[in-house]
């Protein structure tokens, strides 16, 4: 661990994005240089928290896994928090994807979100890839194949659409606002 822990934030039972809320209410609680721990049982929370700590400008010290929960640690490195918001450019709305789907012309849609968020409900014909696994998940895909990559509230796919376009993916596009906004049909 690098600092001692300052604080201590409970998202345990909470799922994108709760964890991320608590945290950033917490952050700006504790002095620069300090740590803070959130604990987490939402298996994308680790991905989460390193796209976040990358918007933020803090630093993502690592996961130190428990009994049925993780540790995530967070060093405070700058003294005001300001997160970026999503930052790849590419979007389409929930009701443009409904629109090419209905139309037979939908891109290939990945969903990045944990396996009981897509059990729980996914667009029909998607392919699940967790966000932790989309670079190799990815490796063997087509490059020049149009990708709309969703989650639950466009945060996680900002994160997987950026890997993605790292990766010499040409069109890919996130949706937004993700599942939490989506109206059309859903498979279980």
């Amino acid at each position: 661990m690098d600092g001692p822990t300052a604080l201590t934030i409970d998202a345990r039972g909470l799922s994108c994005p709760m964890p991320i809320i608590r945290a950033r209410k917490g952050i700006d609680t504790i002095d620069v240089g300090a740590v803070m721990e959130v604990l987490v049982t939402d298996r994308g929370a680790p991905a989460d928290f390193r796209n976040w700590c990358l918007q933020t400008d803090q630093k993502f010290l690592g996961q130190v896994p428990e009994e049925g929960y993780s540790r995530l640690l967070i060093k405070k490195v700058v003294t005001e928090t300001k997160e970026k918001g999503r930052v790849f450019p590419h979007e389409i709305s929930n009701a443009d994807l409904a629109a090419l789907i209905t139309a037979g012309s939908a891109p290939v849609v990945i969903d990045v979100r944990e396996e009981p968020e897509f059990r729980a409900g996914h667009i029909p014909g998607a392919v699940h890839v967790p966000i932790a696994e989309i670079e190799a998940a990815v490796a063997d895909l087509d490059r020049n194949q149009a990708y709309a990559v969703i989650c639950r509230s466009a945060r996680r796919s900002d994160y997987a659409c950026q890997i993605m376009d790292r990766l010499g993916f040409a069109r890919v596009q996130n949706v937004v606002p993700g599942m939490s906004g989506w109206a059309g049909r859903i498979d279980k």
